[in-house]
């Protein structure tokens, strides 16, 4: 015999008009490449400038659902290889991240329940590869490296699909309420 135990984790794109490290556009569906400076493709010499609306935003989906905001948070390099990430690491929170702790509650067949969440963490996305089966090439599309998003941990605690889609309901109408 089996149990299922269900931990999720989700990503999120925060709703700023800029990235979380410069000021280049957050706007989606634009010609590609179009939204990106030295700091987003991490040329040498450009120095990141942290977003204080995404800051913000991470802190306010926090408070809504009863996590510990961190007096002190601090970003890490994630290093890994993927084409559409130019900088060969994604800047994120792994030990010190902005929020630990809370809960979503929700109903499911009359019954209150609620999923418990490890933290949330900054993280920046990466780009977006392109495949054209015409060409037969692929291409990379930089717009997206940079925009800011948090990445909501949960703990184990769901035991069935119907459980994880209802915590993942009740993340997204959070975030939708509260305008992050």
């Amino acid at each position: 015999m089996f149990e299922v135990v269900i931990g999720l984790e989700v990503h999120c794109q925060l709703n700023t008009k800029t990235k979380i490290f410069c000021g280049c556009s957050t706007s989606f569906g634009e010609e590609p490449n179009t939204h990106v400076c030295p700091t987003c493709l991490a040329l040498p010499g450009a120095l990141p400038v942290l977003n204080s609306q995404a800051v913000k935003k991470a802190i306010s989906f926090g408070k809504a659902i009863n996590a510990t905001v961190n007096k002190k948070s601090v970003f890490d390099r994630k290093n890994y290889f993927y084409p559409d990430l130019s900088k060969s690491y994604q800047i994120s929170q792994l030990e010190k991240p902005i929020c630990v702790g809370g809960a979503v509650r929700y109903k499911l067949d009359g019954v209150e329940k609620s999923t418990r969440l490890n933290n949330i963490h900054m993280e920046e996305d990466a780009g977006k590869s392109v495949h054209d089966a015409k060409l037969g090439k692929s291409f990379v599309d930089f717009n997206r490296c940079g925009v800011p998003l948090i990445e909501i941990v949960t703990e184990p605690d769901m035991h069935s699909a119907d459980e994880a889609v209802e915590t993942l309901n009740s993340i997204k109408e959070t975030l939708v309420d509260i305008g992050v």
